[in-house]
């Protein structure tokens, strides 16, 4: 009995070791452009350009990407989309996206603007394309400093 639970043991041990293999492959994104493309009542709409840099060489073909934005550590916006786009292989590509925000958090973000010209505008980009079933991932950081 004992050595039959042992086994046991071992082999869920074995399994699960296996089974949380390799990291997917990431992709360097950031941003390249933001703007206000519409304002209403309850939420805002930004249109945003991200650069995508493929660090790996084969070419990405994409059908999706989903993401999230930050500013100052807390959510201020997100957005997905379902358009392809082909990432060359040790190259990049310019990828047109919106990020939707509910007034809320605008109000917060507008409202923590003295902390902004004190500690500079932290801000940070966190999602992932879709190929197929591949997923590759993306988190990247930046800080904007506020000089008077």
């Amino acid at each position: 009995m004992r050595t039959r639970f042992a086994v046991s043991v071992l082999a869920l041990l074995f399994v699960c070791a296996c089974g949380g293999g390799e990291r997917p492959p990431r992709v360097d994104v950031s941003i390249a452009d933001l703007r206000l493309a519409q304002a209403g009542v309850l939420e805002q709409v930004y249109a945003m350009t991200l650069r995508v840099q493929n660090p790996h060489n084969f070419e990405i073909v994409a059908d999706g990407l989903s993401f999230s934005v930050e500013t100052n550590g807390k959510l201020f916006a997100r957005g997905v989309s379902n358009e392809p786009v082909v990432i060359p292989r040790l190259g990049e590509a310019m990828v047109q996206v919106q990020a939707v925000s509910d007034t809320p958090r605008a109000i917060e973000q507008i409202m923590d603007f003295q902390n902004f010209a004190l500690d500079g505008f932290r801000y940070r980009l966190v999602g992932r394309f879709f190929s197929g079933n591949q997923k590759f991932p993306f988190d990247y950081q930046g800080k904007i400093a506020i000089t008077r």
